[in-house]
């Protein structure tokens, strides 16, 4: 126990006093490990780290005992190879890591060999490529870029140490001019593929950028579209922007209500996905018709099909436009039904009723909302549905003072409606023919 207890005390010493520059070589040894990096790899980017960080402090205490003029040579080599080995810690820390390794071991070949190829045999070059053979071992991890590296790294050292011992060099110049020659040429060399990369990760970040945007812009435009696709483009304005959509009263709408005859037992005979599939073709047609008139879908209820004309844009033709609608609706189910006989098909016949008068329209809810309208003539609308006929249009007395002048229609009666005493109904049988389309309601 005595012995573990001074163990103890030790390592609590040690860890003190080097606590701080412990956590500083860990900070930059992990340049470029990301929290989900696997241990393989984070071992492979911290190797390269450090060796560019004992490269980089050797060859700034070689900068600092050359920089008088008489070793001047040896003073840019030396900060030709802190730039660079400088430039592989920025590619690690933009996560590039294997662009890293690359670099790291075509600047150690080439800076070399192009010396060499310059003035002829390099000295010590044996302590740069070797070790760098060593490395590209340690820092990749494809067997067959390890054995490129290292025959590489191979016949450089061959070209360095003994072919220009043999042969002239390419760039001779006497009085030993070409060794700056030959450092200028390469440390510029340097410096622009340096610079030539940050030129083409800035042309590729802003074309990212300008995809990522593009992209951004047209699933916008879906959520927008999807948006007006649920609420009038008014309402849906309004709660894009304030994030709310208040209620509105409106003094003239005309709602149209729509519904099948014997739907239940005519649905008993369809399969659900045939049933579903008739159902959503004769909305569909629906749709494309109250968007000739300016009319708004409200909703669906099982087969019931509801919507409104002036809102939620106001205008004193709604009675007029609705009409309009419901007739050529009325058309089409009679066409379909024809067609549907010849076939010995089933088919559907419908009811529609109509009402003008006074509502209040918004958004309720916080989850799936959807746009409604409330209100008595709602109702009564839905009471014009009920006691209408089949292909026939059914309005309220209230409609017809506002649509007599432009259509043929047949006083059918009153019904009696809760709170609303009796209530007149008439048929629309047809649209007078008329040049003057209804200005005023």
């Amino acid at each position: 126990m005595a012995y573990s207890g001074k163990f103890l005390f030790k390592k609590y010493k040690r860890s003190v006093t080097n606590r701080w520059p412990a956590s500083l070589w860990d900070s930059i040894a992990d340049i470029g490990v990301a929290e989900n990096t696997p241990d393989p790899e984070r071992k492979r980017i911290r190797i390269l780290n450090s060796i560019c960080v004992i490269s980089i402090f050797s060859l700034l205490i070689y900068c600092l005992i050359y920089i008088d003029s008489v070793h001047q040579l040896t003073f840019y080599e030396s900060l030709q190879g802190v730039v660079a080995y400088g430039f592989v810690m920025f590619l690690t820390s933009r996560y590039k890591f294997n662009a890293a390794c690359h670099f790291f071991n075509i600047y150690n070949i080439i800076s070399y060999s192009f010396e060499a190829i310059s003035h002829g045999p390099v000295d010590a070059v044996e302590y740069i490529l070797v070790p760098s053979s060593v490395a590209s071992m340690l820092i990749f991890n494809q067997l067959k870029i390890i054995v490129f590296y290292f025959v590489l790294n191979g016949l450089a050292f061959a070209l360095c140490k003994y072919l220009f011992g043999v042969v002239k060099p390419f760039l001779f110049m006497a009085n030993g001019e070409n060794l700056y020659t030959s450092n200028y040429i390469l440390m510029f060399s340097v410096l622009f593929l340096i610079v030539y990369y940050f030129k083409f990760e800035n042309i590729r970040q802003e074309k990212l950028l300008i995809k990522k945007n593009t992209n951004l812009s047209f699933e916008k435009q879906k959520s927008d579209n999807l948006l007006k696709n649920i609420l009038p483009d008014e309402t849906a304005e309004e709660l894009k922007t304030t994030g709310i959509a208040l209620t509105k009263s409106y003094n003239m709408v005309t709602v149209m209500f729509t519904d099948f005859k014997n739907f239940t037992r005519t649905a008993e005979s369809l399969t659900p996905e045939k049933l579903v599939s008739e159902i959503h073709y004769y909305f569909s047609v629906f749709d494309e018709i109250i968007s000739k008139y300016n009319i708004e879908k409200i909703k669906t209820i099982g087969d019931s099909y509801m919507c409104a004309g002036g809102l939620p844009q106001e205008n004193v033709t709604n009675p007029y436009d609705v009409v309009m609608a419901a007739l050529e609706i009325q058309k089409f189910m009679v066409a379909k039904k024809e067609e549907k006989e010849k076939e010995n098909e089933l088919f559907f016949e419908m009811r529609i009723g109509i009402h003008s008068g006074r509502v209040v329209a918004g958004i309720v809810g916080t989850k799936k909302f959807a746009y409604d309208i409330w209100g008595d003539t709602v109702n009564v609308a839905q009471r014009m549905e009920g006691s209408g006929e089949v292909g026939r249009v059914n309005i309220s007395g209230a409609t017809f003072q506002f649509i007599k002048e432009y259509f043929d229609c047949i006083y059918r009666g009153e019904i009696s409606a809760k709170n609303k005493g009796n209530i007149e109904m008439y048929f629309v049988e047809r649209l007078i023919e008329n040049e003057l389309l209804p200005k005023e309601c």
